[in-house]
């Protein structure tokens, strides 16, 4: 994957996975976190084939810098527009 795209939250990692799993290098998530959003996430990327990694909160924070993560941060392909 050459030109790539950090995406942080919930929000804008659950999107990617339903529109365009594939283009997703993995999902980097809280280690900590166990809850049910966590595990629903979870089960939608391993029903999508995309690898996810645990993370400390240093890690997240150095992909994502001071964008609000929730926990999870996706390493993913630029998608082009038409």
């Amino acid at each position: 994957m050459s030109a790539r795209r950090i995406l942080a939250g919930f929000h804008a990692v659950s999107a990617r996975l339903r529109a365009a799993p594939a283009s997703i290098e993995c999902i980097h998530v809280d280690a900590r976190r166990r809850d049910g959003r966590m595990q629903r996430l979870r089960e939608q990327a391993a029903t999508a084939g995309v690898e996810v990694v645990a993370a400390d909160p240093g890690q997240l924070r150095a992909l994502c810098g001071e964008a609000p993560h929730q926990g999870v941060v996706a390493v993913a392909a630029i998608l082009r527009r038409c």
